[in-house]
């Protein structure tokens, strides 16, 4: 096996000898074993690193401009590595046409491998695919749908109870933006306003199944003051706007049911965002920025646990 490196001046240096040199003689095998150990450690500090506080975003970057002002594009953070398809749901309401692409390139051609004319319209722009199905909110209803692309059909719906429907309690922008369905590190959930709750931001965690509510965390934030909102390791971060200017202004966390303010600046590049969602496969925002496709890029601040740390 032959390992090479490049000099400042262009010239390929052996590096096996320079390993050599540095750390002794080692034959193959030992040498192998050192470099499976390694990448052992290095997926060990991976796995630990699945969460964090986020802290930046950067972007965007623009993939493609199609469609009208509002709609969603997604892929699957449940989905293995090789599984790279995109789902393309446009407008935020009188469609109920998804359109699926094998990879990101396929949808930057235009070129669809399938697509799936569902029951029901939904409502709004805010839906979710995990784990092979897709979750979106009944146009007209507070009515939650798991649509199974395996199967092609409904395979649950379920009321959430109490939360408010077409444009009761919608985003800044409307849209019919009520019920917002996301998923990240810890599951599938539901971002929506009560009466009860005054109008305020209700986080639920759902059971992915049967989409029951297993828990649910009562904000103090006006569902009507925010502009979008997605969720980062069971953390919800609320936009002050959809429009110029927008920032990361409230975080809920549903593990200390405690919140704070911060200020961390999105640039809102096309003035308009009508869908941002985060996708932890990805670590990365996925947002539909005024008829463009974009991707934002996510700066999370980890603390590295101690094996013998609880």
């Amino acid at each position: 096996i032959l390992l090479k490196m490049y000099s400042p001046s262009g010239q390929n240096v052996d590096e096996f000898a320079a390993i050599q040199e540095e750390i002794g003689a080692y034959d193959y095998e030992e040498l192998q074993q050192r470099v499976l150990g390694l990448e052992g450690r290095l997926r060990n500090c991976m796995n630990r690193l699945t969460c964090g506080k986020l802290m930046k975003i950067t972007g965007p970057i623009t993939v493609k401009t199609s469609g009208t002002r509002f709609g969603a594009w997604m892929t699957d953070p449940q989905a293995s590595p090789k599984n790279n398809k995109v789902w393309y749901m446009d407008s935020y309401t009188n469609n109920k046409i998804v359109r699926e692409y094998k990879s990101v390139s396929d949808f930057v051609a235009g070129v669809e491998s399938r697509t799936y004319n569902l029951p029901f319209h939904w409502a709004g722009t805010n839906h979710v695919i995990y784990n092979g199905s897709l979750y979106y909110n009944k146009y007209q209803s507070n009515i939650i749908v798991r649509y199974s692309f395996e199967s092609g059909r409904v395979m649950t719906q379920r009321a959430l109870e109490s939360a408010g429907f077409h444009n009761v309690y919608p985003y800044t922008w409307g849209g019919f933006s009520d019920i917002d369905l996301m998923a990240d590190e810890l599951g599938l959930w539901a971002i929506y306003a009560t009466n009860q709750n005054a109008g305020n931001i209700v986080i639920s965690q759902l059971d992915p199944l049967t989409i029951q509510v297993l828990n649910s965390w009562n904000t103090e934030y006006s569902k009507r003051n925010a502009g979008e909102s997605f969720m980062i390791c069971g953390t919800l971060y609320i936009t002050n706007s959809h429009l110029t200017g927008a920032k990361v202004y409230y975080t809920y966390s549903t593990k200390t049911s405690t919140y704070e303010y911060m200020d961390i600046p999105i640039h809102n590049k096309y003035f308009h965002m009508s869908m941002l969602d985060y996708n932890a496969r990805d670590r990365a925002l996925y947002g539909w920025n005024n008829g463009h496709q974009v991707l934002f890029n996510v700066t999370l601040f980890h603390i590295i646990k101690n094996d013998d740390e609880s």
